[in-house]
């Protein structure tokens, strides 16, 4: 992999954090993670995205309608990171009807797009959160972590099919 020199100031450490090789250039896959829209045609959980702030950069503002299990909902993320120099993006969750701000806060990813050659790329996606109280920090080792992986990994590999082939993710 090409290496770069970056690091991000998140707001949270990092939970988890998975990647994925995708048979694209870099510079393709950008608009598919820094334009909001295109999470309903890869994003595995996501039923619909309004887009709050236009342009889309540090700041800008989305809501995001999803379902995850057998529960929809919607969350309110704001941009914190807009780097289209090293392709990378970072959203920190600011509202949620999940219930994830009892038990978590400073929610966020950070997507990266990093080439691996000129026609291959890693998409690494981190998440990052901070655990509040006893419980949350409980729930988070027993279930959250868990889960945020399964997500994870249901997005990047929707992500690649997507990107590779043109597949849109089933519906949620």
């Amino acid at each position: 992999m090409l290496e770069r020199q970056t690091s991000y100031a998140l707001p949270a450490p990092v939970q988890g954090r998975d990647s994925i090789t995708v048979e694209r250039p870099a510079a393709e896959l950008w608009p598919l993670i820094a334009d909001s829209t295109q999470l309903t045609q890869w994003g595995a959980p996501v039923k619909a995205v309004e887009v709050l702030d236009h342009p889309e950069t540090v700041g800008s503002r989305r809501r995001i309608e999803a379902t995850f299990g057998k529960k929809t909902g919607t969350f309110r993320e704001r941009r914190i990171i807009h780097d289209g120099e090293h392709l990378a993006m970072a959203f920190v969750i600011e509202e949620d009807s999940f219930g994830i701000g009892k038990l978590l806060t400073n929610v966020g990813s950070l997507m990266e797009l990093r080439p691996v050659t000129q026609s291959r790329t890693a998409l690494v996606w981190s998440f990052f959160h901070q655990p509040r109280g006893v419980l949350g920090r409980v729930i988070n080792r027993l279930v959250i972590l868990r889960q945020q992986r399964h997500n994870r990994l249901r997005a990047l590999e929707s992500f690649k099919a997507f990107a590779e082939r043109g597949v849109t993710r089933p519906a949620p």
